[in-house]
């Protein structure tokens, strides 16, 4: 029995490592290959900065990454306006009710793919007085529906922290109305909340793909969907702008584990 379980340590661990390199190989892939002149053997050759100088010097990529950090933030901006009472009525609301519409909200949105999301706002927005397909508009707000459950589960978990009826009490006990508690009472406690869901919304929001392709005209490119037409004119270029993507997730990710430890 005693030989059995360092074996079976070898075992998870072998099968682990595995798994992470399972995971992480198809990340580093393109960004491999966005530092290297070719790669035709099993390593690549050569160090260039080349495919990132084409990529800077090419007025669509400018024009596409801006844009998508228009998209990102104004959707951000729609998960603040939105989560964050959705989440204190949600916290607030008792009994089987008030269970269920968390369950619903937290889950529902997971549940529904993509395309089906994507199909659902082409069909809904498509028709006066909400004639919003082929627009800037219709793409933010399916960014932002995207964003929503794990906004939503990140506000919430902050309220659950907090002992929000003891302190909405107290500020109305010292006369602060309505605005002024949910100013300067709830939201500066859940800054930290808040700001976490945030960059979690903005990173889902510059890799997203799927729902952009569906309900985008041909006037709004973002980066992800150039990255997609630049598979077919250069792949090295394509590479690049994959590992700048790459790169903005890795920052979101990083901010949203400094903003929990603050």
């Amino acid at each position: 029995m005693g030989k059995e379980v360092p074996a079976l340590k070898a075992l998870g661990w072998t099968a682990f490592a595995l798994l992470l390199l399972y995971l992480v190989l198809p990340l580093l892939a393109p960004v491999v290959y966005s530092f290297s002149r070719m790669w035709l053997d099993v390593l690549p050759e050569g160090f260039t900065l080349e495919w990132y100088a084409r990529v800077a010097q090419d007025p669509r990529y400018l024009e596409a990454a801006l844009l998508s950090l228009r998209v990102a933030l104004l959707a951000v901006a729609i998960n603040i306006l939105v989560g964050v009472p959705t989440a204190y009525v949600a916290h607030t609301w008792a009994g089987r009710t008030g269970q269920s519409l968390r369950r619903l909200v937290q889950v529902l949105p997971l549940l529904v793919p993509p395309l089906v999301l994507g199909l659902g706002f082409l069909l809904a927005f498509n028709r006066p007085p909400l004639a919003l397909s082929g627009t800037l508009g219709i793409v933010v707000l399916g960014h932002a529906a995207l964003g929503f459950p794990f906004f939503f589960r990140t506000v919430y978990a902050g309220l659950a922290g907090l002992e929000v009826g003891l302190l909405m009490e107290a500020a109305r006990a010292s006369g602060a109305g309505l605005w002024a508690r949910l100013r300067h009472v709830l939201l500066p406690n859940l800054l930290p909340a808040v700001l976490s869901g945030s960059l979690v919304v903005f990173a889902i929001s510059m890799g997203e793909f799927e729902v952009t392709s569906m309900v985008a005209g041909f006037g709004t490119i973002t980066l992800p969907l150039l990255l997609f037409q630049s598979l077919r004119e250069d792949f090295r270029a394509a590479s690049a702008v994959a590992s700048v993507l790459l790169y903005v997730t890795l920052l979101a990710l990083l901010g949203l584990t400094w903003a929990r430890r603050r």
